[in-house]
């Protein structure tokens, strides 16, 4: 277990955190203290959140476009500052787990009296009063070339599912009629960015202690949202009639729903579960049961619970019993359950597979020999088909210097080197301060200090745009490029790269990479260190044709 002691330190801590508002910082350092420290007080903790604007001279190469979008951040627990970087290297996020908490709205008006959220907000001050919700979007939607929507929120990329919580901070039903749909259509645009992608989507969950201000009439029936999770919470008997209102509320969409017997304050009659079962099917209903917590916590009765816990098993309602009951319902001759509906199970099996790649042996991982460094990379699923080896540079400094040490030495003659806005910066990066030419990252989206742009798309599969302002552009005009990346695969990104550069009126030297995954090791038109295999899991076995040393 670690220890509070061990991140002690009079040092500056945690460095830039971009693009973050003080909600995800809190729920990010909370999970933190949570899982890695016995007997943590949030009480003790407090976070100071400050722009680098205020340090200029140090970021004095920085827009203001730029500057504007950093801040800085200073974490104290029990008056020590603490060593946020160390701290965020630590933290417990892995690929099984992989939850993130993101939320749209703060505030609750419920006023539950055991409600920790309300006491988290007021204590670290994230709006000036709880009762009163605040709205963080609207949040846009923009259109890729094809005319796909893209959603602001949730585009992540990932090689895993993730479980979104989105009402860690506030009540769905209290949220305005305009802030869930909203919230639903960024989800929807998520939904179908993952799908074109061919990736399983997230899991989105929505909790409720008033189902009643649940409004989806903005949202076609015929919309699949079984991957968003909409739940009611009973935490007393006189509140059963929630699971109607939830039934009422969402019957007709496409969703997962769930009852959240949490906190059990009292017994609970398991009513309503019939046809909350009949209304969803059993692959998209769920149950969870827990027992409120705290120094000042009403302890559970297992006679609270059991009919609850016969009624589920009966009908055969995937049900979540939370590990402070683990306990009790053991003592009384019951199996410790933790079930998940279809769309759940679907994301974690992924994310299991991943987990057990991650930590077979090294058999089991793919070793590989990257500019004469032996390196063992990480397999990981990006469907139910098909497995691939990772190379991650950022941090791999020896594996970046070697590489781009070993490229340039196969390299024609450049002016200037070209890479997107990838994994394979820190690559352009060093390949430009050894070369002594300068480099431009062509961005994934238009920035505001952007300004005349030229743009080209990646055809397929993500159907990605890459952009260059007009100081860019003109700085490739007339010159012979280098166009640079870490990984090949299909090739359509060089591709689109390479006609920026034709249409700005440059000429391609060459376009280079470490690694050429699958087909692409068989290309005679790029130049690379090594092939990288495709797994797929009916057969392990791949081709190291064409292996170029």
């Amino acid at each position: 277990m670690l220890r509070i002691e061990d991140y002690y330190t009079d040092a500056l801590s945690a460095g830039i955190i971009t693009m973050l508002d003080k909600p995800e910082i809190i729920n990010r350092l909370m999970n933190i203290f949570y899982i890695n420290f016995k007997g943590y007080d949030f009480t003790k903790m407090r976070v100071e959140i400050y722009p680098v604007r205020e340090e200029l001279e140090e970021y004095k190469n920085l827009s203001v476009a730029i500057l504007d979008q950093i801040r800085k951040l200073r974490v104290y627990y029990d008056g020590h500052r603490i060593a946020l970087k160390r701290v965020l290297k630590d933290i417990n996020h892995d690929t099984h787990l992989n939850t993130k908490v993101y939320s749209p709205v703060v505030g609750c008006p419920i006023n539950c009296p055991y409600c920790f959220s309300k006491k988290v907000v007021e204590h670290f001050e994230v709006t000036d009063s709880y009762t009163k919700p605040v709205f963080r979007g609207f949040y846009k939607i923009t259109k890729d070339a094809e005319g796909n929507d893209i959603p602001e929120l949730f585009n992540i990329e990932s090689d895993n599912p993730i479980d979104w919580f989105l009402t860690y901070m506030s009540d769905f039903g209290c949220w305005k009629p305009e802030w869930q749909q909203n919230v639903l259509e960024q989800i929807i645009a998520a939904n179908a960015l993952k799908r074109r992608k061919n990736k399983c989507v997230d899991t989105f969950q929505l909790v409720t202690k008033r189902p009643k201000g649940i409004d989806l009439s903005s949202i076609p029936t015929d919309i699949d949202l079984r991957n968003v999770v909409i739940s009611c919470t009973v935490d007393k008997n006189c509140w059963t009639s929630r699971i109607s209102d939830l039934i009422e509320k969402t019957s007709g969409h496409n969703i997962t729903a769930c009852v959240v017997y949490q906190p059990v304050l009292e017994y609970i009659k398991p009513v309503h579960l019939d046809e909350f079962v009949k209304t969803f099917g059993r692959e998209n209903s769920w149950v969870v049961i827990g027992s409120e917590i705290g120094e000042d916590a009403i302890p559970l009765k297992f006679e609270w619970i059991k009919d609850i816990i016969d009624k589920c098993i009966e009908l055969g309602i995937p049900l979540k019993m939370e590990y402070d009951i683990k306990n009790i319902v053991e003592a009384n001759g019951y199996e410790f359950l933790v079930q998940e509906p279809k769309p759940m199970m679907e994301t974690k099996s992924i994310r299991s597979r991943n987990l057990a790649l991650k930590k077979a042996n090294a058999a089991e991982k793919y070793d590989i020999k990257v500019a004469e460094l032996n390196r063992k990379l990480e397999k990981c699923a990006v469907n139910d088909k098909r497995n691939i080896a990772t190379l991650v540079m950022f941090g791999d400094v020896d594996t970046t210097e070697e590489s781009a040490k070993r490229l340039l030495d196969r390299s024609p003659d450049f002016d200037i080197i070209l890479t997107a806005e990838s994994k394979g910066i820190p690559l352009a990066y060093e390949m430009s301060r050894r070369s002594g030419r300068g480099y431009i990252v062509a961005r994934k989206l238009l920035k505001l200090y952007m300004s005349d742009t030229n743009e080209a798309a990646v055809k397929a599969p993500t159907k990605q745009k890459f952009y260059l302002d007009a100081e860019d552009a003109e700085l490739i005009k007339d010159k012979r490029v280098l166009i640079v990346d870490d990984v090949i695969c299909t090739g359509e990104s060089i591709k689109a790269l390479e006609t920026l550069v034709l249409q700005i009126g440059g000429s391609v030297a060459a376009k280079v990479a470490v690694l050429a995954e699958g087909d692409a090791a068989k290309r005679d038109d790029i130049i690379y260190l090594e092939p990288l295999p495709v797994f797929h899991h009916e057969n392990e076995q791949y081709s190291k044709d064409s292996r170029r040393a």
